[in-house]
């Protein structure tokens, strides 16, 4: 399920793209940051695919589409599509740079539409070579609600977020449970982390170290961007509160260069040698 949940969420960030209107910088950014995870998640599938199907690896981003066009996978205009998307996340990913509200718009109506077809694309493939077989991932994520709600409310609980292999649907049997919260109290303490993850495993019935829980009130930018970028809701006090905390949260990301240094390292070293 890990490929068509990045898949999934990489259409979700193109319809909340295309639903701010940006009028702040706080908007101009959330819209920033919506379309560079848009672009990231379809390169980092891309990535995975040609690990997984043991294609050329490639030396850079731009170099995906050409990769899939030898491989047979995709036709030749996929190929500019690919290198068009790989340009625009480096200029993205890129802290420095300023990016306009006019850029920002120009790129939501001009270039994520052949994303969307590109996804589609991808899609297929992935159906097609059987390479994410597995559905268990969000489903599970969604039958968490119900049993940990009150639990949630107990511990002054804002927002909840499951993330990793639970997340993203490439879990084991005896993965653990990573959720990230945050809470009402700023000063919330270890013991607190320690408290709910007690309460959500005797929810779950399962044993305690299965069930590792982290405050974002805290948090350092790598692991809020991994919550941002592969978490799932599970619980949230009121969406509006949630929908704000998240925008301030990318605005402050936006802001961090060092924060892409350290995320694009882990991602290449997860992808099993892909440079």
């Amino acid at each position: 399920m890990e490929l068509k949940a990045i898949l999934s969420e990489a259409l979700n960030c193109i319809k909340r793209a295309r639903s701010i209107k940006p009028s702040s910088d706080v908007e101009t950014s959330a819209l920033r940051w919506e379309v560079y995870a848009t672009l990231q998640n379809v390169l980092d599938v891309m990535s995975m695919v040609v690990v997984d199907l043991g294609l050329r690896k490639p030396s850079s981003y731009s170099e995906l589409g050409r990769i899939f066009y030898e491989g047979g996978l995709v036709n030749v205009d996929a190929v500019e599509i690919v290198r068009r998307i790989a340009t625009v996340r480096n200029t993205l990913a890129h802290a420095y740079r300023r990016i306009s509200i006019e850029d920002l718009l120009d790129i939501v109506n001009r270039l994520l539409p052949d994303v969307e077809k590109l996804i589609g694309s991808i899609s297929r493939i992935i159906e097609e070579k059987g390479l994410d077989p597995d559905g268990r991932g969000f489903e599970s994520a969604e039958s968490m609600l119900n049993r940990m709600a009150e639990t949630f409310k107990k511990h002054k609980v804002m927002i909840a977020y499951l993330f990793g292999s639970r997340a993203r649907g490439d879990f084991r049997e005896d993965s653990d449970y990573d959720i990230a919260v945050l809470f009402e109290k700023y000063d919330a303490t270890i013991l607190n982390e320690a408290e709910l993850a007690l309460e959500i495993a005797d929810s779950l019935g399962i044993p305690v170290d299965k069930v590792d829980v982290s405050s974002l009130n805290k948090a350092d930018p790598t692991l809020i961007s991994r919550v941002l970028k592969e978490g799932v809701v599970i619980y949230q006090c009121d969406e509006a509160l949630r929908r704000n905390w998240e925008k301030k949260t990318y605005f402050e990301l936006l802001g961090n260069t060092d924060l892409y240094a350290v995320y694009f390292k882990r991602v290449f070293k997860r992808q099993a040698g892909v440079k």
